[in-house]
């Protein structure tokens, strides 16, 4: 429906109902209200009450969270995951209102058409790069922060605090709700531009990829992680002491993941394991491979190496189209 359309049947239908609210005033304050919305692109969403007609909901509950941890390579991670329904209003959320709004160009992570990829690729030929973490990075992010995300599209303090309350959770960013990514993007779009500028004052360039902070410099910059720990302070984040590492002229870097030297690659020893773990697979069987390595995961097995495959494909699509053609050739079990 075309912005007019909707702002004249809106105004329509609003003087003809009997309705003693709905002076000529107040329809005119409501249709400059959705005619506003409407020129960004975002649905008009009025209040409260509105909301949750249009995602057929009650109010959010805490119920309506569960959390679970994840191992990493250096400890776990606690994720606090919305519920079926929930994620799903979460996802409508994302789809018709955060994605309408343009991303910062120093961050690449969530945003459509950018990846680790386009992360990493851009500090090849630099002599040094200071690698940095943000610690605790979506629970440092508070409701207060992203209320103002929503005020200033121009929602109303009722839909906006109602939207809010849909994308957090305990008064802070949830680590495994849909919306959260791109609302820390939006919310550090002031942290990513004065990142920017100093990484411009020392003649580098930075990226940022979710809590992971790259700046790459010509020059070594003795005073650069200092600097960059002041400003994360400044706008409420904390550095990740024992996750800070920099790298020297020559040295390969590892940004994200993906080794980063004259090009961007998955590092050797990924590719070496999936290679090995496809060769016998091949050679003695899925099961038997399995049964041998006592791995947990025989479930889902063939997912798991089909998705380290489209990893390396993303990264090295040559190398990636051969292990997805090697996994062809095994005989998965029934």
């Amino acid at each position: 429906m075309e912005p007019n359309d909707y702002v004249n049947r809106l105004r329509h239908a609003m003087e003809i109902s009997e309705n003693p609210r709905f002076s000529p005033e107040y329809i005119a304050q409501c249709c400059t209200y959705a005619e506003n919305l409407l020129k960004q692109g975002l649905p008009v969403l009025f209040d409260q009450t509105h909301i949750r007609k249009v995602l057929g909901m009650a109010a959010p509950r805490l119920c309506d969270y569960h959390r679970f941890t994840i191992p990493k390579h250096n400890g776990s991670r606690i994720i606090t995951a919305p519920s079926r329904k929930l994620k799903l209003r979460q996802q409508w959320i994302y789809q018709n209102i955060l994605i309408r709004k343009e991303a910062s160009p120093y961050t690449h992570g969530f945003v459509p058409e950018r990846s680790i990829v386009t992360n990493a690729i851009l500090h090849i030929g630099y002599a040094y790069t200071y690698c940095v973490d943000i610690t605790d990075f979506f629970p440092s992010i508070t409701k207060k922060q992203v209320l103002p995300i929503f005020r200033n599209m121009g929602y109303s303090g009722s839909a906006a605090n109602t939207l809010c309350d849909l994308c957090c959770y305990d008064g802070v960013l949830p680590q495994g709700a849909p919306t959260s990514p791109y609302l820390s993007n939006m919310i550090c779009r002031d942290l990513d531009d004065e990142l920017g500028a100093m990484a411009r004052r020392f003649r580098g360039i930075f990226t940022r990829y979710a809590d992971d902070i790259a700046i790459s410099t010509n020059q070594q910059q003795p005073q650069l992680l200092d600097a960059l720990g002041l400003i994360l302070g400044k706008h409420g984040f904390l550095m990740n002491l024992d996750k800070c590492r920099v790298y020297n002229p020559g040295q390969p870097k590892r940004i994200t993941g993906l080794t980063v030297h004259n090009r961007v690659s998955v590092p050797k020893t990924f590719k070496r394991k999936l290679r090995q773990e496809i060769h016998y697979c091949q050679k003695f069987g899925v099961t038997a491979h399995l049964e041998n390595t006592k791995a947990a995961r025989s479930i889902h097995y063939r997912e798991h190496l089909y998705g380290k495959a489209y990893y390396v494909k993303m990264v090295e699509p040559e190398l990636g189209a051969h292990f997805l053609d090697e996994l062809s050739k095994v005989d998965w079990p029934e």
